[in-house]
């Protein structure tokens, strides 16, 4: 058996370089020839002997140097190189006392739709070798098509690697974007308060309450694209870390050093989409701020922020140990915007409240709202 490149695919390996290793011990001949002039460049050991030559002998030399002068061999090789087509034939030599039989099979060798050698089966002739012909053939075509398979699953496996770090890359993008952003429209947010700020300070004195609760909510909103610009998240937002950031900001602004009012926060580990966090930091928001103002005509109390997971809900809890409501102050809650705003958040964290308290034992608000966003909703409705 012998192959040839002549003008091999400039991407294709010789035939020596991918398939010699499987050749060298082969019981059959092997070799491979390349250019015009048919050099040998590779010679296994069962070729050398069916020539009775050394392999130094061997390569580096025209392969016609050592067929019989009338073997067509290599005009055969050349016109399926050329054609791309497979062929085979046999010739004869006319010895004593009996006839000495050549038969080849010849098969291109194709890639990227070019011939770029041609595998030649050098068979013994007559019913006694058919078996081994077939053996033989089949065990090479079986190594041929080893070859494409290695070949095609390395490029496979090259072109999902590329798409994995191309993937890898966008996601990162995606993220550094998302900060980015984030961390503007924080930036944004935290320059209307400032601007509310001043103006409060030309405000005359009965508009000053409607300014300040527009301030805190702006700021809950702010604190949440702080958290997402700093942890990086862009998805899911940490519930406890935003309470605290609520309960430190609204302790800036509603309490004074010397104010007896504490804001503290419970809350177990857990997160939510931001896109549901912008309602959840408005309701608490909202909740505190109305504890603070009316629960506490002393100016001494304690308001607690608790949060803990039930299941696949999250239970809320704003409550305060103040002078709780009568039945009145209940009364009187419809008619006030801060608890229209209430109703409105809860609705869009798809949640339930239960308002309890009475004279002197506090108040307490419990919301209970899903985990994981309901499917098909969305949370500004």
């Amino acid at each position: 058996m012998m192959s040839t490149s002549q003008a091999p695919a400039p991407d294709l390996p010789s035939l020596l370089e991918t398939c010699s290793g499987y050749f060298d011990l082969a019981p059959w001949a092997v070799t491979e020839v390349s250019g015009e002039s048919h050099v040998v460049r590779y010679a296994n050991a069962a070729f050398c002997q069916l020539i009775d030559r050394s392999r130094d002998a061997v390569i580096g030399r025209p392969l016609d140097s050592f067929l019989p002068p009338f073997d067509a061999c290599l005009t055969h090789l050349d016109r399926v190189f050329r054609t791309g087509v497979a062929a085979s034939y046999t010739a004869d030599e006319q010895t004593t006392p009996c006839p000495l039989l050549y038969s080849y099979s010849l098969w291109p060798v194709t890639a990227d739709g070019r011939t770029a050698g041609v595998i030649i089966q050098v068979n013994e002739t007559g019913p006694i070798h058919e078996t081994r012909q077939a053996i033989s053939q089949a065990l090479l075509l079986g190594a041929l098509r080893q070859d494409e398979l290695i070949r095609a699953a390395d490029l496979a496996n090259a072109r999902l690697q590329s798409e994995i770090r191309e993937r890898m890359q966008r996601e990162t993008d995606a993220r550094l974007l998302a900060n980015e952003i984030a961390h503007r429209v924080k930036n944004n947010l935290q320059i209307v308060v400032a601007l509310i700020s001043n103006e409060i300070r030309r405000t005359p004195a009965p508009c000053v309450h409607g300014y300040r609760a527009m301030q805190d909510r702006i700021l809950a909103i702010a604190q949440l694209y702080d958290l997402i610009s700093d942890t990086g998240r862009d998805r899911t937002v940490v519930l406890a870390d935003y309470l605290k950031e609520i309960s430190k900001s609204l302790s800036s602004s509603l309490l004074g050093g010397a104010s007896g009012i504490r804001i503290v926060v419970e809350a177990e580990a857990m997160e939510i989409d931001a896109a549901r966090a912008v309602p959840f930091g408005l309701l608490v928001n909202e909740l505190t701020t109305n504890a603070v103002k009316h629960a506490f005509p002393d100016g001494n109390g304690l308001v607690t922020l608790s949060l803990r997971r039930l299941g696949d809900e999250v239970e809320l809890m704003v409550t305060d140990d103040g002078i709780g409501m009568t039945i009145r102050d209940t009364d009187r809650l419809s008619e006030k915007h801060g608890s229209d705003y209430v109703t409105i958040f809860v609705r869009q964290l798809h949640g339930t409240l239960v308002r309890t308290g009475a004279p002197g034992v506090g108040t307490s608000h419990r919301i209970v709202f899903p985990l994981a966003p309901e499917s098909g909703t969305d949370p500004r409705l």
